[in-house]
């Protein structure tokens, strides 16, 4: 098994995609605390664009960076498990792979623990990149730096990366029911944009929200759920959550099961070519 990461994480580690969007996840967040410093500093006429510059500042940056989860970061991450997965058909290299030594379940294991390594590592660059802008928003101000406790920063990298975690298995299992990385993403997306956000919404219209129970069981709600716990007064009101944090964890943990479930399964049964 030890074999297998090594020689995936050998072949993986030059990969476009994920430089790509370690990039992009970055200036997202450096793109975020730009505009915000400059609501804050520069406030508009009305109050839906008024930002609070206490938000900005490290003890909050935590909170902050937990903002771009979702659903921009869950998109990011389908598109990554799609493409990770979803090529090796494209370019024939999965039945290469799988004429070696390693078994299917155990290549695909050996990919598995590849591709959560490469989420851990967007989830540092977040977390690292959000503290570094909340610093630079603070000696803007001529603000104390103080930062929020270890505990919660662990809880919330800890988070990301479980949401990273999900989407991404998502993309992977596609990708590898279509044996193509462009229909794994796009309907990967779709999901999450039409049926996470759109239909999401319309279930919990319905009736003065008498099926939102309904909504409840999707990832994505049980997503902004977990969140949303990150969050303090300086933030402004909120209202409270249908759905608790240990909820939300367990419920992301059954998607991110069943989702690389389904994809093992895929591969051990079905022709790779």
């Amino acid at each position: 098994m030890i074999a297998t990461i090594k020689a995936e994480w050998r072949k993986t580690r030059f990969r476009p995609a994920f430089f790509v969007t370690s990039g992009l996840l970055a200036l997202l967040a450096v793109f975020a605390y730009g505009t915000n410093w400059y609501l804050a500093t520069h406030p508009g006429a009305t109050q839906r664009d008024a930002v609070s510059i206490l938000t900005l500042y490290p003890d909050q940056f935590v909170n902050n960076v937990m903002l771009a989860g979702f659903p921009i970061g869950a998109a990011m991450a389908i598109v990554l498990g799609a493409l990770y997965s979803g090529s090796e058909y494209s370019w024939g290299t999965l039945k290469t792979l799988l004429t070696q030594r390693s078994g299917r379940l155990t290549t695909w294991i050996g990919r598995v623990a590849v591709f959560e390594i490469w989420m851990a590592i967007l989830t540092v660059i977040l977390f690292a990149v959000g503290a570094a802008s909340s610093v630079v928003v603070a000696s803007f101000q001529s603000h104390a730096i103080a930062w929020p406790a270890l505990l919660d920063v662990g809880k919330g990298m800890a988070a990301i990366w479980l949401i990273l975690s999900v989407s991404g298995a998502l993309g992977m299992a596609l990708g590898t029911l279509f044996k193509n990385s462009a229909a794994a993403l796009g309907l990967g997306l779709v999901y999450l944009f039409a049926l996470q956000i759109i239909a999401v919404r319309f279930i919990d219209s319905i009736n003065n929200g008498a099926y939102k129970w309904i909504g409840d069981l999707f990832d994505g709600q049980n997503t902004n759920a977990l969140l949303h716990t990150f969050t303090s007064p300086v933030f402004g009101p909120a209202a409270p959550a249908s759905i608790g944090a240990e909820r939300a964890v367990t419920v992301l943990i059954i998607y991110l099961a069943a989702f690389l479930v389904v994809a093992a399964g895929l591969l051990r049964q079905r022709d790779v070519t």
